[in-house]
């Protein structure tokens, strides 16, 4: 492990207790909207959620057209990816693009990738995906700290749709400018009650900063932190999803949009937070008894 005991002082989430509660709690039709980026984004879009705009979806070879067409930036991603595969960011130079660690694409190794994407080699059953061309967003200076290439995101881990754990997931070089923390990116632990950063790791170099390595100021709060969670408790809601990961981004003009939702969601947010999402659960099913709400979706079975 990347950090010291602290955590396991208490007991973590583990993947099976956490696959049981998916099962009890979150239907297997909200599943599958989760998964389905394009019918969640939809979703968002009706219900006057911002999300980033989408130029193209290709749903089927017949569709490769569209590629001949990009705009100057744009991401590419999977419909029904994971963990950041297939996800690729682009920028028009001369006449090829390249991502933000400088790799380059021909027109050509575009369309080979978006063939891979329909291929479903991204979508983790190899089963026949869509690719999504999106407008690529930059993000918030508010959240430009050093060493940072692309655009950070929020996770919020949500339990009974509210709220239980948080944190900044920050892309660097050695992520090629994607945030997940398994490609290299940067996990910030962050307060749930102010938007403060508690805890910094990377998982993939098993290494510890403090806020001063990449310039964070002492008195940091995440803009908008508030319209954040909200966020998150109506995107959860949406999708019916009673646990939810839901990732969330600060455009350029502060502006809080949803990326996508997680109807599994990952426990490495407990590493980052150097807490427990057990007890983070533990803790809003309290709330929910103290409130007189009839919970809980875990059975009873903490």
């Amino acid at each position: 492990m990347f950090i010291d005991s602290r955590l396991f002082r208490h007991s973590p989430l583990g993947m099976n207790f956490r696959n049981y509660l998916v099962r009890k709690s979150n239907p297997l039709a909200s599943l599958r909207l989760a998964k389905d980026k394009v019918s969640f984004k939809h979703l968002l879009v009706e219900n006057g959620i911002p999300t980033p705009h989408t130029y193209h979806e290709i749903h089927d070879f017949s569709d490769m057209k569209l590629v001949s067409a990009l705009p100057d930036e744009f991401v590419i991603k999977p419909s029904k990816s994971f963990g950041g595969k297939g996800v690729v960011l682009l920028k028009r130079k001369e006449d090829f693009f390249v991502n933000p660690s400088g790799d380059k694409y021909s027109v050509n190794a575009v369309k080979f990738h978006v063939r891979k994407i329909l291929d479903g080699d991204y979508s983790g059953y190899l089963e026949q995906d869509n690719a999504i061309i999106e407008e690529r967003i930059y993000p918030s200076e508010k959240i430009h700290f050093k060493n940072l290439l692309g655009l950070p995101d929020i996770r919020i881990f949500c339990y009974d749709f509210e709220p239980v754990m948080a944190m900044m997931r920050y892309p660097t070089f050695k992520s090629k400018g994607r945030s997940n923390l398994t490609l290299g990116g940067i996990g910030m632990g962050l307060n749930l009650e102010n938007g403060s950063i508690n805890y910094i790791h990377s998982k993939k170099d098993h290494a510890e900063f403090i806020s001063e390595d990449l310039g964070i100021p002492p008195s940091f709060r995440m803009p908008g932190w508030e319209e954040m969670k909200a966020i998150a408790r109506k995107s959860s809601e949406l999708a019916n999803l009673r646990i939810s990961g839901v990732d969330i981004i600060l455009d350029p003009n502060d502006r809080v949009m949803v990326l996508e939702i997680n109807g599994r969601p990952g426990l490495e947010i407990q590493n980052i937070n150097e807490a427990s999402l057990l007890e983070a659960i533990r803790a809003q099913e309290a709330l929910r008894l103290r409130a007189g709400q009839i919970v809980p979706a875990s059975g009873g079975d903490f």
